[in-house]
C-alpha cells in the first residue's frame, strides 16, 4: 500500500506537534507519560512563585506547579494548582511551604510538609499554604540598614571633603606640627637633664628632708594642738561674753536715746531744754558785762564809808 505525500506529511506534523508538546512539558519539568494528582493550596502572597516551580517532599521531586490564578472563591487570595505522582499520599492538614531554593536567583518552590494525621487527601482536595520568607525576612532589613548607612557615610564624606578644603589641610598640618613641636620639647624635658626630670629630683629632695624632720614636724603638731587647748581652757570665752555684753548694754542705751529717755534723750530730741541753756547763757553774759561796767552796783567796798552812814544817822 502506498502512502500519499499529504499523509505522510500529516503524520510529521503530528509527531512534531507531539514532539513539540512533550518537549515543552519537559522543560516545564511535567512528564505527560506519568500518571499525577493534581492538589491545590491558596497563599496571601506568593513571592513571585511562577509555573512549573518544583515540589518537594523531603528534598525529593515529587510534582511542579501547573497554574497559579486568583481564587475566585475567596477574594485577595491566590490558587496555586501543582500536580503529583500517583504515588505519594498526602496526609489532611499538610502543609504546602514555598521557600526559595536559591538565595542568587530568589527561584521559589513548593516544599511539602506532611502532618500526622491518618487521614489522607484526595486529589483535588486543598493543602495549607504557608509562605516562608526565610533568611529574605532577615536579610531585607539589614539590606535596608546597609543601604541607609551607605547612604549617611557617603554624606559624611561629602562633608568632610567640603570641611577639608586646601585652607582647612594646610591649618591641620599647621596644628599637627606644633603638636610634634610640643611632643619634642616634652620629650626633651623628660631627659636626663631636663626641667620635668630636675624638678622631680628637686621633689624627691623635699620629700627626703620632710621624712627626715618627721619628728621635729610631731613635735611640733604636738605643741600646735596643746596652744589650741590652752586657749580653749582660756578666758577667753569669758572676755567675748562680756564684750557682747557691753556691746549688748550700749545698744541698749543708744536705742533709749534715739527713743528721746534720759537726760540724753530728751536733750536731743526736746528743744525746750536747749532754748532754757541758751537763754540763761544769755542772761549770765548780760549779767557780766553790766557787772564789767557798773561793779558799784553790785559790790560796796570802801573802809570809811560804814562811818558817814553812821554820822549822817545820828
Amino acid at each position: 500500500m502506498k502512502i500519499s505525500k499529504e499523509v505522510k506529511i500529516g503524520i510529521i506534523a503530528l509527531i512534531t506537534l507531539i514532539g513539540f508538546f512533550w518537549g515543552l512539558n519537559f522543560l516545564k519539568g511535567i512528564n505527560i507519560f506519568k500518571p499525577t494528582d493534581e492538589y491545590y493550596a491558596t497563599y496571601d502572597n506568593i513571592e513571585g512563585l511562577i509555573e512549573s516551580a518544583v515540589v518537594y517532599l523531603h528534598g525529593y521531586k515529587v510534582g511542579s506547579v501547573r497554574d497559579i490564578n486568583f481564587d475566585k472563591k475567596k477574594p485577595g487570595k491566590i490558587a496555586v494548582k501543582f500536580a503529583l505522582e500517583e504515588k505519594v499520599s498526602i496526609p489532611k492538614n499538610s502543609v504546602a511551604l514555598i521557600t526559595t531554593s536559591s538565595m542568587i536567583s530568589e527561584i521559589k518552590d513548593i516544599n511539602l510538609i506532611l502532618s500526622d494525621s491518618k487521614e489522607i487527601c484526595r486529589p483535588g482536595d486543598t493543602l495549607v499554604g504557608v509562605l516562608d520568607k526565610g533568611l529574605s525576612s532577615i536579610i531585607e532589613p539589614i539590606k535596608y540598614k546597609t543601604e541607609e548607612t551607605i547612604a549617611n557615610i557617603d554624606s559624611v564624606l561629602i562633608v568632610i571633603k567640603q570641611i577639608f578644603n586646601k585652607k582647612t589641610q594646610a591649618n591641620f598640618q599647621h596644628a599637627i606640627s606644633n603638636i610634634d613641636s610640643i611632643t619634642s620639647s616634652f620629650s626633651s624635658s623628660l631627659r636626663e637633664n631636663g626641667n620635668i626630670t630636675r624638678s622631680l629630683d628637686n621633689l624627691e629632695q623635699i620629700t627626703s628632708s620632710l621624712k627626715g624632720k618627721s619628728k621635729e614636724l610631731s613635735a611640733l603638731l604636738v605643741n600646735l594642738s596643746s596652744f589650741s587647748d590652752s586657749l580653749a581652757t582660756s578666758e577667753i570665752k569669758a572676755t567675748i561674753y562680756n564684750t557682747n555684753k557691753t556691746v549688748q548694754e550700749t545698744t541698749e542705751i543708744l536705742e533709749k536715746i534715739n527713743s528721746g529717755k534720759g537726760t540724753f534723750g530728751m536733750l536731743i530730741h526736746n528743744d525746750t531744754l536747749y532754748h532754757n541753756l541758751k537763754k540763761a547763757s544769755e542772761n549770765l553774759d548780760m549779767l557780766l558785762i553790766d557787772l564789767k561796767e557798773h561793779p558799784k552796783r553790785y559790790v560796796h567796798f570802801s573802809i570809811f564809808g560804814r562811818k558817814k552812814e553812821q554820822k549822817k544817822s545820828d
